[in-house]
C-alpha cells in the first residue's frame, strides 16, 4: 500500500506537467507530495523515517523556489540532489565502516563485512548513475522527454539493477527469515 501511495504525487506530477506545464507539474507534484506525507505521518503515528524526510525537505524546497521564481530549473535539481544525496549518505556510511544497508537489511541477507560494504557501494554507484541521467534528462532534452524520464523512464534502469542485485544476493537471503515465513 505504501508503495501505491508513494506513486501518487508522480502520476500527479506526470499529468499535471503533461497538461499544464512543467510549472504545474511541480505545484501537484508538492500538493500531492505533502497529502501522501500526512498519510503517512498518520499511519507510522507521527514518524518519518530519514528518507521520508529527505524526500519531503527537497520537494518542499525545490517545487516552492520554481513556484516562488517561475523558474522550472529548481524543479529539475530535485531528483538530481536526491539521489545525490542517497549516493553519498551511502559512500560516506561505507568510509566510516557502518554500510547504511546492513543496518536496514541485515535480517534479509546474510553477508560479510566485505559484502555489505560492496552491496552498499552498488547502491551507491546506481544512486550516482540516477543522478546523472536525471541531470542529462532535465538539462540536455525536451520538456516533454525529461517528464517522460521522470516519471517512468528510470523503471528499466532499476529493473535492470534489481535483476542484477537478485543474481548476486539470491543465495545470500537469510535461511531463518525464509523459515519464519513457511511456518505461517
Amino acid at each position: 500500500m505504501t508503495a501505491i501511495l508513494d506513486l501518487i504525487p508522480l502520476f500527479a506530477f506526470f499529468y499535471f506537467a503533461k497538461t499544464y506545464g512543467v510549472l504545474a507539474g511541480a505545484g501537484a507534484l508538492l500538493v500531492a507530495t505533502l497529502a501522501v506525507y500526512v498519510v503517512h505521518f498518520i499511519k507510522q503515528k507521527g514518524k518519518l523515517n530519514k528518507q521520508q524526510w529527505v524526500t519531503l525537505i527537497l520537494t518542499i524546497v525545490f517545487c516552492g523556489l520554481s513556484l516562488a521564481f517561475h523558474d522550472e530549473a529548481f524543479i529539475k535539481w530535485k531528483s538530481v540532489v536526491i539521489n545525490g544525496i542517497f549516493a553519498i549518505a551511502l559512500l560516506v556510511s561505507v568510509m566510516i565502516g557502518k554500510p547504511l544497508l546492513q543496518m536496514a537489511m541485515k535480517s534479509v541477507f546474510n553477508l560479510t563485512k566485505k559484502g555489505w560494504q560492496n552491496l552498499t557501494l552498488a547502491w551507491t554507484v546506481y544512486f550516482i548513475i540516477m543522478a546523472g541521467l536525471q541531470y542529462y534528462f532535465a538539462f540536455f532534452t525536451s520538456n516533454e522527454t525529461w517528464i517522460n524520464f521522470k516519471t517512468y523512464g528510470w523503471i528499466p534502469v532499476m529493473l535492470i539493477f534489481m535483476v542484477g542485485q537478485f543474481v548476486f544476493l539470491k543465495n545470500k537471503i537469510n535461511t531463518n527469515l525464509t523459515e519464519k515465513s513457511t511456518e505461517k
